[in-house]
């Protein structure tokens, strides 16, 4: 068998033999993974809970300017797949999942509503939520057409697939003949 100096600059490393450096440089990743695993465990579980928390509860807790859906989206299909009724309490947010229930709260005068989330939008710059014409009605916004809101979630709907059921006809398609 030939020594390592033999082999060239692929068997050995400054003299040595790399079998050597790579058996150094594993341990030295063991320690530095386990010293990492320690010292994680070693932070306090109260401050990454509240910093959760925190976080969550932003994400419940919204506020911002809303205001309602014009005559003309009355009776139009939704994002969701359902018919906009202004008579419903319903609304249109961004991000909140269909079927969210939310309380929103006018900040002028302290009228709360529930209403559940339905459709996407508001498209306008500096809108964080539509509400139906009954619900601006109840929050006594109508009048105004917009006013500054507080938007709290109460109960998160999961995320689901594509609603197809909403959207395929209700009408069984017509057959080109009798089968007799």
């Amino acid at each position: 068998m030939m020594p390592a100096r033999y082999l060239g600059p692929f068997g050995t490393l400054h003299g040595r033999r790399l079998g050597v450096n790579l058996a150094r440089a594993q341990r030295l990743a063991t320690f530095f993974a386990l010293a990492l695993f320690v010292l994680g465990s070693l932070l306090p579980g109260d401050a990454v809970a509240r910093s959760v928390k925190a976080r969550v509860k932003k994400a419940r807790r919204e506020s911002g300017v809303a205001s309602y859906y014009g005559p003309e989206f009355a009776f139009r299909r939704t994002a969701s797949g359902e018919m906009f009724d202004p008579r419903d309490m319903t609304a249109a947010h961004r991000t909140l999942p269909f079927g969210t229930r939310i309380r929103v709260t006018n900040l002028a005068n302290g009228r709360r509503v529930v209403l559940r989330v339905n459709d996407r939008g508001p498209y306008r710059k500096g809108r964080i939520l539509d509400v139906s014409h009954a619900a601006a009605r109840k929050l006594g916004f109508s009048g105004k057409g917009v006013a500054r809101v507080r938007i709290d979630v109460l109960s998160w709907k999961a995320p689901s697939g594509p609603r197809m059921a909403a959207r395929q006809p209700s009408v069984k398609p017509k057959t080109a003949g009798r089968s007799g």
